[in-house]
């Protein structure tokens, strides 16, 4: 999995922006607050799983180095749902707040669901790797499969930052200096 794409820091913002069909509801008492805080909140959350899922490919390629595929298929099952678990923390902080704005639950849910779509998809590879035998001889198929699978969570995916009309909004987006690092406005 040594050349995964995306999700380096700086890299363009569909690395870890996932929007889609699914709804993932925005918390029932999410709280409105001001532009600036949205934004901050947004890219301080995307850039930390950009960062988080930088670590799981450098954790994978390194500390996965085990011959003994049982042990590997552990490691990799771990370090994994370890992943999960920071994706699932950090949608649910995002649930917790939305932009004041007219339409600012409709924006929070393409933010939400962008993490949800994430989570479900490396959910849904760990549960293909996890049913692998790593004692069988289709487990080197079963890896590939696995690292294909991660290796292409950020190919076809809608970006939430381009349904945004606010202009207030993508102006926080802008000012923000921690989302230098997950989406570039343009103009202004």
């Amino acid at each position: 999995m040594k050349s995964w794409r995306g999700w380096g820091v700086g890299v363009a913002v569909s690395m870890v922006v996932l929007a889609g069909t699914a709804s993932a509801a925005v918390d029932a008492k999410s709280k409105p607050v001001p532009t600036a805080k949205y934004a901050k909140t947004v890219c301080g959350l995307y850039g930390g799983v950009t960062d988080r899922v930088s670590e799981f490919i450098d954790a994978y390629n390194q500390d996965t180095s085990s011959v003994d595929p049982v042990e590997f298929h552990g490691q990799v099952v771990e370090l994994t749902e370890s992943l999960l678990d920071d994706i699932a923390s950090a949608q649910t902080k995002l649930k917790k707040s939305r932009p004041d704005l007219d339409d600012g639950k409709q924006i929070a849910k393409l933010f939400v669901n962008g993490l949800k779509n994430l989570h479900t998809e490396v959910s849904d590879a760990l549960e293909t790797f996890r049913a692998a035998d790593p004692t069988g001889v289709a487990f080197q198929a079963d890896i590939s499969m696995f690292e294909v699978t991660i290796n292409l969570l950020d190919v076809n995916r809608s970006d939430p930052f381009r349904e945004l009309e606010d202009q207030d909004l993508l102006q926080a987006f802008g000012d923000e200096k921690s989302c230098d690092d997950v989406v570039t406005i343009f103009g202004g």
